[in-house]
């Protein structure tokens, strides 16, 4: 059981490992019946398309894991998935040769713990001699993450200078903060990748409600965490006049509506962005004042304008009331062209702005173009944070597992019995990798393995599978193939716990009584024979 389902599921992104590697299309019958169906060599989307959809225990433990491997860095899954796979085939063979699950556990640590040895070694720094980040080796990385080699489909790589500059403005590489939340990236259709800019502040998918011929427009931004309306009246909602009262509480609503729009016309605000409802006379009156109203804005995009802009929120405003005019921001407010029916709002920021915020406004010929090279550049943008946590980085290609898979070997001998079938092992599976990566360059993998080792052996240390689908000496001869060190490890790290918790497992019991009250809210009152036989 948990042999069949570990294979099943490396199988599902194997063939999409490595430049040359094939897209999966994967389909899902809807709850309306309806097909809904994406296109992509991304490891972690299609394993996590899993989720819900399998009851599969083993299956649910990779998409779990998948999942918070996603989560911590963002890159890196398809190697997590394949190396966890076939470390967990390599385990149930071992224990039916007759090695105790003990011994594989304890021969694989040992090959991990070997294999980080070698890979800190074999580390390229990211740093120059004035322990500054070395730009050319970040855009080397960068270019890596967006098109995985396929610089000719994908016209991504002279866009890697662009992401680069994104990430370092809002990182500090003193204390290894990087805030991707304040370098957003929206994919938007209609031209070419090469077409992908970068924006200062903000771009997003939000409506004026009123007025926008005022835009472009420059000045003061209100931020209100709230709605913007009267007490007295409710936007949408018809009214019937029976008697003078009627009629007074309407004309104190667009009273009020028009003292809201006072005070905040008061400090020149050109913009107000609500997270709540806003009334319609209030936008209307505040259009009069020269100023547009957005409302209903996500709480994520009121934070993102919030960074770009350099405001602080207040609360909902009341007619009359006096608002102190340093909370408020100020930015460039303007329409962008995102080639398509809806309207693309900008917040570009003063060039003097201490709160950096940009967005990376990524271009594709069909809605699905543009959102495959967005994740791309998403891709890219999570191998930069790494790199700039971690400064270091490790040859591509499959260069940094035959080199650790010779030092594991070369360890081997010095331990006696099963463990050290399991470490050799543990350096099969290794090459594993570069094995999948020539077979999905169309080689044949025992072959360039054999070429592979063959130079190593001659001391080619960054020997491995170059984008084009030939083995060379040196991966990163051209300024490229490099990946960052910190999400290479931390897959293989997650790798090893995640086998280790299934070798570990000496059966399987299934309980198959239907669920009570009783036993939900209580422990069972049976004993250990009486649930083996249910």
């Amino acid at each position: 059981m948990i042999r069949d389902a570990s294979e099943e599921m490396g199988g599902l992104v194997r063939s999409t490992l490595g430049p040359l590697g094939l897209d999966k299309m994967v389909v899902r019958r809807m709850p309306d019946d309806e097909l809904r169906w994406f296109v992509s060599n991304d490891g972690s989307a299609i394993v996590e398309e899993f989720e819900g959809e399998t009851d599969h225990p083993v299956a649910q433990r990779f998409v779990r894991a998948v999942e918070d491997h996603e989560a911590d860095y963002g890159d890196g899954s398809t190697t997590f998935v394949l190396l966890a796979s076939e470390l967990t085939t390599a385990a149930m063979d071992l224990i039916d040769r007759g090695v105790h699950p003990n011994d594989v556990i304890e021969g694989f640590s040992i090959g991990a713990q070997r294999t980080l040895e070698r890979w800190n070694e074999a580390a390229i720094p990211l740093t120059n001699a004035a322990g500054r980040l070395d730009c050319d080796r970040l855009r080397a990385v960068a270019t890596t993450g967006m098109t995985n080699g396929r610089e000719a489909e994908w016209q991504l790589a002279e866009f890697a200078d662009t992401v680069v500059d994104a990430v370092m403005r809002v990182s500090d590489p003193r204390s290894g903060s990087v805030r991707l939340d304040h370098a957003k990236t929206v994919a938007v259709p209609g031209g070419s990748v090469s077409d992908s800019t970068l924006v200062e502040g903000v771009v997003l998918p939000e409506t004026v409600v009123t007025a926008e011929h005022l835009l472009p427009a420059t000045g003061p931004v209100l931020l209100v965490d709230g709605s913007l309306k009267p007490r007295s009246l409710s936007a949408n909602v018809n009214v019937s006049v029976e008697d003078d009262a009627d009629a007074e509480r309407i004309a104190n609503g667009r009273r009020d509506s028009e003292r809201i729009a006072a005070a905040i016309a008061a400090t020149g605000a050109v913009a107000v962005v609500v997270t709540g409802d806003a009334d319609m006379a209030v936008a209307k009156e505040l259009a009069r004042h020269g100023a547009i109203l957005l409302r209903n804005v996500k709480y994520t995009d009121f934070e993102y304008i919030k960074r770009a802009t350099g405001a602080t929120h207040r609360g909902p405003v009341r007619p009359n009331e006096r608002i102190d005019p340093d909370i408020l921001g100020h930015a460039t407010v303007r329409f962008r062209d995102a080639g398509r029916d809806d309207d693309w709002i900008a917040f570009e920021p003063p060039a003097d702005a201490g709160s950096p915020a940009v967005t990376l406004v990524v271009r594709g010929g069909t809605q699905a173009a543009a959102e495959e090279a967005e994740r791309r550049v998403r891709d890219s943008k999570n191998a930069l944070r790494a790199c700039v946590i971690t400064p270091k980085a490790l040859p591509a290609g499959g260069a940094a597992e035959v080199s650790a898979a010779h030092a594991v070997r070369e360890l081997a001998p010095r331990f006696d019995g099963r463990e050290q079938l399991a470490v050799e092992e543990f350096a099969d599976v290794l090459e594993s990798i570069p094995k999948t990566l020539a077979r999905n360059a169309g080689m044949d993998p025992m072959d360039a393995l054999a070429d592979l080792r063959s130079r190593y052996a001659a001391g080619h240390r960054r020997t491995a599978i170059s984008k084009d689908g030939s083995v060379v000496d040196d991966v990163t001869a051209d300024g490229g193939g490099l990946d960052p060190y910190q999400i290479r490890v931390a897959g293989l790290i997650r790798a090893v716990e995640f086998v280790t918790t299934l070798v570990r497992i000496d059966g399987v019991l299934f309980d198959e009584r239907p669920p009570t009250a009783d036993r939900v809210l209580d422990d069972p009152k049976v004993g250990p024979e009486e649930a083996m036989d249910g």
